[in-house]
């Protein structure tokens, strides 16, 4: 059959292309003058009519095959596509297709040959020893030559996984042409597919060493980090989260076809890092282009004490950021890793102090769109384990000198990588205490394993990132040490933007808690939300500068007997010399810049200034480029750093979302009735009888679904899925579906941002959860195909969130009991109770509205039980809504007066010391309806006020 199908194509391409010209030339007319045409037509206008359509389709056809022959033949030309011709390309396509499989040794490759210079380029260098020591050989079996379609598959994900690129599709087709006849048709599970030639090369195999990625293994073996998606898809049965791979795991490198660096990098050919006290990176002259050589390049000296300001000019341009690997970069820009992980936390924070003195019934005004978008690319950006780990590493330092009575060592400079905090000392620290390892000149603590802090005040609070590496590492500096951090730069906005990066990221970090900020600016404002009263706003620049003289020259008078690092390491007496950081946001003079470096010069007192100073300065930390692709060099760091910055629209988003976070404006809460509103949502339900102020109970009016179930109350799960489970990437298919329900009739292009998520895996995703959801009992596909651009779910598929909803349509203070029992019955947990904190980014406003309903069921519910003296029900509807919203206040209210109705005097005391130990730690004020209820507990009644 395929023979005789490509024989056939073979006939027809013939005909179309060659014999057609022939035809029309031979029995082709056209008029012999125009006055024809004003005559009855004898056949000679319809056949000249019928010549003109006839070499203008033949043109068209012969076009469309020409360009499907460039798609086939050359892998740079994958995406050219002919206006107005997609129908002929692909009529071309399957004809070009079924011709190439007659010759399947070629067409199953389709790789361009080889040009002649690089047949003629020598063979790489043999690895040298360290490279040698690795565990890279060839497999003991031959890999496999075929592939078994799974639930979900189609050509494009299928090529994505094995070659590397859904664009090149047509190579499977060209490898099976008798199963794959036409290339729209959808994929068939369990049917199993030949692979063309350049997928079936010997893989090697690799054994993942610490610091290892697939992003960096593919780099390193396959030429480009993108490519990772062909070690992901040949190890399959161990890589099930491409953003987790363990040590000691063997994985096979898939071979490429034409990768001009296959095979010419070797792992360990770098000198280790513990050799050299850091990586061995190209010098900053290397990579712009001056002459010199890295291996001779001698260690750069640290600055005299006496001129420590770190300045910033124009810099060396490291690789380029590609925005479809980093979705939240478009509304990022290039802020680091731990600062939107501190922003996080510090907004977080702040709404759940708002969340715990919301009135029952009453809604926080939730966020704008815009700043709702950027919460979730925080949320995507953000590293919270690294920040963490960063925060204890440093508070364990202050605790051993403490505890040993040794030096506070000056730090250098900070790296924090994914698995591993490097501390780099300016000299000898001694060898690394307990939770670290390393040498005398470097500790090393693990991110997965921090040391213990034991609570121990940071001795050094004003670290703050400069930018981060190619692989993701984050370079962080100690301003106290520079005195003056400075952007020196010809870009005034550039200037601004690393500034406010550095502001924030001060402001928010959990080791900066002590330091106070004192800013003048435009930007001032932003850092002020960010900081809250630990910032202080200044008019201007002048003033400032004043109050950093004052300032310096009443700490050096009290640091005169004893030096700050031993103050540092104190508890007692560290907050006496806590630092204090201006942030001079508006252009500061270049003289004023110079007396501020004679001001700060010298013994450190806790006083730093952030500036923006001329550019072609004297700069040991240079930023050039523009905001949103700023680069940047650090003495004693060769590879250039992509700086963190905070762009102008960003500022006014993280401003925006800092305002939303201090709001505790409220509206009246969807899940509740107030009174004197028209209901709509009861009047609409079957069976109503009621006289006014009567609970309804529209439980039975809530049939149990047979058709999927998204449940959110708890750990997400997808259930009563047609289709077989997938055997990847679950988690990723239950939050798709999840969005879908919450944003129904989405074009693809608004799934791709709001889930921020690259297209190709956008796409993947989707259509692996088009399998597992299946049909529905009428054959209707659960997840239709959108023909439309619109995608939506089938009307059956719906979620916990959304049974509750229609269980409090008419109110939590309408429904009846059994209603408020039912929805109870629904928590098996906090909403979202296994995302991890980079998951869910989009539903923070879904997980809060949840908890905030079932928090409102749970005090009403209690109430209605109390005044009925059910004990047991009160007891059973507190405890289940505070496993959604837990340390709630009121709910802890509703528990104590619960035990107090039950006479548990022990339990009561237990939970009044608790209640009141929560404030303390929060930081916070109890309600008065709480110190109230907490004196009548204990005390038997309300302490007389004047």
């Amino acid at each position: 059959m395929r023979w005789l199908r490509g024989l056939g194509a073979l006939v027809v391409l013939g005909v179309v292309l060659v014999g057609a010209p022939f035809a029309l030339l031979a029995w082709g007319r056209f008029p012999a003058d125009l006055t024809s045409l004003t005559r009855p037509d004898d056949g000679t206008l319809l056949l000249a009519v019928l010549t003109v359509a006839g070499w203008l389709s033949w043109t068209a056809f012969a076009l469309a095959t020409l360009a499907e022959a460039i798609r086939l033949g050359d892998r740079e030309h994958r995406t050219l596509r002919l206006p107005l011709l997609g129908g002929l390309q692909q009529l071309s396509a399957g004809l070009l297709v079924a011709v190439l499989a007659l010759a399947p040794g070629v067409a199953a490759s389709q790789s361009p040959v080889q040009p002649p210079a690089a047949a003629a380029e020598p063979e790489p260098a043999p690895p040298e020893p360290a490279a040698a020591a690795r565990a890279v050989e060839e497999p003991a079996v031959e890999p496999a030559e075929s592939y078994l379609v799974e639930p979900g598959d189609d050509l494009w994900t299928v090529s994505a996984r094995l070659l590397g690129d859904g664009g090149r599709w047509r190579e499977l087709v060209a490898a099976n042409p008798e199963l794959l006849r036409d290339p729209t048709d959808r994929l068939t599970p369990g049917t199993r597919l030949a692979l063309p030639a350049s997928a079936r090369r010997a893989p090697l195999t690799v054994t993942v060493e610490r610091g290892d990625t697939l992003s960096g293994l593919a780099l390193e073996h396959l030429g480009a980090a993108g490519r990772w998606p062909r070690i992901a898809g040949a190890n399959r049965d161990l890589v099930t989260d491409p953003d987790h791979i363990e040590v000691g795991w063997r994985l096979a490198i898939p071979g490429v076809a034409n990768s001009p660096r296959a095979g010419q990098q070797h792992r360990g050919s770098a000198r280790s890092a513990d050799d050299t006290g850091r990586s061995d990176l190209p010098s900053p002259g290397e990579v712009s282009g001056a002459p010199g050589d890295a291996a001779s390049a001698p260690p750069s000296a640290p600055e005299p004490e006496t001129r420590t300001r770190q300045t910033a000019g124009s810099g060396t341009a490291p690789a380029t950021v590609d925005p479809a690997s980093d979705p939240a970069l478009p509304l990022l820009g290039t802020l680091g890793t731990l600062a939107a992980a501190a922003i996080i936390g510090v907004v977080e924070t702040r709404r759940f102090l708002r969340l715990r003195e919301r009135p029952v019934g009453r809604r926080l005004v939730p966020p704008d769109e815009s700043a709702a978008r950027l919460r979730a690319a925080l949320g995507v950006r953000q590293e919270p384990d690294r920040l963490a780990a960063l925060d204890a590493a440093l508070r364990a330092v202050g605790r051993h000198c403490h505890a040993a009575g040794v030096p506070l060592p000056e730090l250098e400079r900070v790296v924090a990588g994914r698995e591993r905090i490097t501390l780099e000392w300016a000299g000898e620290a001694g060898p690394p205490p307990a939770g670290f390892t390393g040498t005398a000149q470097r500790w090393d603590a693990l991110v997965a394993a921090p040391p213990d802090p034991a609570e121990h005040p940071c001795p050094y609070p004003a670290v703050v990132s400069l930018g981060s590496t190619a692989d993701g590492d984050l370079v962080l500096v100690d301003a106290e040490r520079s005195r003056v951090l400075g952007v020196a730069t010809d870009d005034a906005e550039l200037g601004r933007s690393a500034l406010a990066a550095m502001g924030v990221e001060l402001a928010c970090a959990p080791w900066s808690d002590g330091v106070r900020l004192v800013a003048v600016g435009a930007d001032a404002g932003l850092v002020a939300l960010a900081g809250g009263d630990r910032v202080e706003v200044v008019a201007t620049v002048p003033d400032a500068a004043e109050r950093l003289r004052a300032l310096v020259a009443g700490r050096r008078a009290a640091l005169a007997q004893e030096p700050l690092a031993s103050l540092r390491v104190d508890p007692d007496r560290a907050d006496a010399v806590a630092p204090v950081v201006f942030c001079l946001l508006d252009d500061v003079p270049t003289s004023l810049a110079d007396e501020l470096d004679e001001v700060l010069a010298g013994p450190g007192t806790g006083v730093a200034a952030l500036l923006a100073t001329r550019p072609g300065a004297d700069a040991r930390w240079q930023v050039g480029g523009d905001v949103h692709q700023p680069r940047g060099l650090l003495a004693g760091v060769r590879e250039p750093l992509r700086a963190h910055a905070i762009g102008e629209s960003t500022r006014a988003g993280v401003s925006r979302l800092f305002h939303a976070a201090d709001s505790d404006a409220t509206t009246s809460a969807p899940w509740w009735r107030d009174p004197g509103v028209a209901d709509d949502n009861v009047l609409a339900l079957p069976q109503r009888a009621l006289r006014e102020g009567d609970p309804v109970d529209i439980v039975r009016f809530v049939p149990a679904t047979e058709h999927p179930q998204v449940l959110l109350i708890g750990p997400a799960e997808l259930r009563g899925a047609a289709g077989p489970e997938p055997t990847r990437s679950r988690q990723q298919l239950v939050e798709l579906c999840a969005w879908l329900l919450e944003h129904p009739g989405s074009m693809a292009t608004a799934m791709a941002a709001g889930l921020m998520v690259a297209e190709s895996t956008r796409r993947s995703n989707l259509s692996r959860l088009r399998a597992w959801l299946g049909d529905a009992p009428d054959g209707a596909a659960y997840l239709p195909d959108a023909y439309s651009g619109r995608v939506l779910l089938h009307p059956g598929v719906t979620s916990d969130w959304h049974r509750l909803q229609v269980l409090l349509a008419p109110g939590v203070n309408r429904v009846g009991d059994s209603t408020l029992v039912a929805a109870l019955d629904l928590v098996r947990g906090a909403p979202l109770a296994d995302a991890a904190p980079t998951q869910w980014h989009w539903a923070e406003e879904l997980r809060t509205d949840v908890s905030c309903a079932l928090r409102d069921v749970g005090v009403v519910l209690t109430e209605r039980a109390l005044e009925r003296g059910d004990v047991d029900l009160a007891r059973w509807a507190a405890s289940r809504a505070l496993v959604v919203a837990p340390e709630d206040e009121q709910l802890m209210c509703a528990r104590i007066r619960t035990e107090l109705r039950a006479s548990n005097t022990a339990e009561v005391e237990r939970l009044v010391n608790h209640v009141t130990r929560q404030a303390r730690v929060l930081g916070v004020d109890l309600l008065p309806e709480t110190v109230e209820l907490c004196q009548q507990a204990l005390e038997g009644r309300v302490r007389a006020r004047a």
